[in-house]
């Protein structure tokens, strides 16, 4: 078993599972909250967390087999970038820093294009917000006897 390489998984994983602590932190403050805390943060989208992951695993993976990651550069005319591919799969902070990236840029994707987000599983929405109803009790039509506030759960939208 080659070590640095175990040592590089670790640092790409704590790259990755930094940008879901970012989105976790936003996922659970106001003004459209998806959870209640970071627990239920988890419970609530392990699914899109560990599809996501799966995907950018098998990336990170090809940075490692000879012949792909290179290749792919050159279809795309990126031959002068051969050097990053190196830099992925030989220094720890820049495959921290690889996986931090690929999982926003995966993240974006899987919500933004249109192909991509029917096939693969969403984040959760929004949890149903309260809204505050005040109705004014009237007793006859011209003298307002007592004002009532009540806070009620509005239902999610369906989608």
């Amino acid at each position: 078993m080659n070590w640095h390489t175990v040592w590089l998984w670790f640092w790409f994983f704590l790259g990755m599972v930094t940008y879901w602590l970012k989105r976790a932190y936003y996922g659970i403050n106001p003004p459209n909250p998806v959870a209640t805390g970071y627990v239920n943060y988890v419970q609530r989208a392990w699914v899109p967390l560990l599809v996501r992951a799966f995907l950018e695993s098998l990336i990170f993976w090809i940075m490692f087999t000879p012949g792909i990651a290179d290749k792919a550069l050159a279809y795309f005319g990126w031959t002068t970038y051969g050097w990053a591919v190196s830099m992925i799969t030989q220094v720890a902070p820049v495959a921290a820093v690889f996986g931090h990236t690929l999982d926003s840029v995966v993240d974006m994707a899987v919500s933004k294009i249109p192909f991509v987000n029917t096939i693969l599983p969403q984040m959760p929405g929004p949890l149903p917000q309260q809204a505050v109803v005040q109705a004014q009790v009237v007793e006859q039509e011209t003298k307002v006897t007592q004002l009532q506030t009540t806070t009620t759960t509005v239902p999610e939208e369906k989608r």
